[in-house]
């Protein structure tokens, strides 16, 4: 047999032995792609503990700094994940925004039905925020088929310029930037890192809560918790609030800006199951469930060039 087979050989039986094993700290699965190729992926389910060993005992001044360490105003869940739970000396700090919310921004929550959620009825309102705005709008999806579903919903009923990124989508997103009144459907990086100053995110509308998608690791942590609802506390609202505030990041970003903010998901409307933790995630803002306060709100704050990019392409 040829060494380089042999070598080969040996490595698959490493590899192999390391998913037949039973080792309590590890979390092994296997992930499938778009093409069904699968990716044998392993996790450790001690992560806290390796990084209070490898860094917080050695007792070296560490400044973790992040604008979504806090879940809600609250440290307690990123604590629990990086391992500083019973760390001591441990000391925190919150800085204010310096931006205005409660003059330079609106939140609004469709009014809530009895009728089941589906894409048509969130396009039918994606459109009316569109037409209320005059375009300037940044909408955020926590799914690309969804997203792609919605878009196509949408198709002509607007004459602003629109785009729809998907992974690696810079090109696209710079197109969006130069438009001046465009609309953008997004997911994926989008909901963080990206900046859209001035006027041309003058609207975010974010589709769904943004929970975090159930995997392996998950699963995992769920069987930590005595029951569901004691994971859901613990776990998956401090994770949600976590992307809701990065999201909610991309509307103002200058202290000139000014945005509506659409959360079009029922659970976070107004009396919905998930409002208050919503909210809790969120600058405190002014609230509305009419189409005509936002229409209002976008009259009382822009400038009249701001109209004028009506249609530009």
């Amino acid at each position: 047999m040829p060494h380089h087979l042999r070598h080969r050989l040996r490595e698959a039986e490493s590899f192999f032995r390391l998913f037949l094993l039973d080792v309590p700290t590890r979390i092994l699965y296997i992930d499938y792609d778009a093409d069904g190729k699968p990716t044998f992926c392993a996790a450790s389910s001690r992560v806290p503990q390796l990084l209070r060993s490898a860094l917080w005992n050695t007792r070296e001044p560490a400044i973790l700094t992040s604008g979504t360490l806090a879940a809600a105003g609250d440290f307690g869940h990123t604590e629990q994940l990086l391992g500083l739970t019973t760390y001591r000396p441990l000391r925190h700090f919150r800085a204010d925004s310096p931006f205005d919310y409660k003059k330079k921004c609106l939140l609004y929550f469709p009014p809530r039905t009895m009728a089941r959620a589906d894409s048509r009825r969130m396009a039918k309102e994606i459109v009316r925020l569109v037409d209320a705005c005059h375009g300037h709008a940044l909408v955020l999806f926590t799914a690309y088929r969804q997203m792609a579903e919605v878009r196509a919903l949408t198709d002509g009923q607007w004459s602003y310029p629109t785009y729809q990124s998907w992974r690696n989508g810079g090109k696209i997103i710079q197109q969006f930037k130069q438009s001046g009144n465009g609309v953008l459907f997004a997911a994926g990086s989008c909901w963080e890192g990206i900046d859209f100053p001035g006027d041309m995110v003058s609207l975010l509308i974010i589709a769904k809560l943004p929970f975090p998608i159930p995997d392996p690791v998950s699963d995992y942590e769920r069987r930590q918790y005595p029951n569901l609802g004691a994971h859901i506390r613990k776990e998956i609202i401090p994770e949600m609030q976590k992307k809701l505030r990065q999201g909610f990041g991309r509307a103002i970003r200058t202290e000139q800006d000014s945005c509506v903010v659409a959360i079009l998901d029922e659970r976070a409307g107004i009396g919905g199951k998930y409002h208050d933790a919503a909210l809790a995630a969120l600058p405190a803002c002014p609230t509305t469930e009419k189409i005509e306060d936002v229409q209002q709100f976008i009259r009382e704050q822009k400038r009249p060039d701001y109209f004028c990019k009506e249609g530009l392409r």
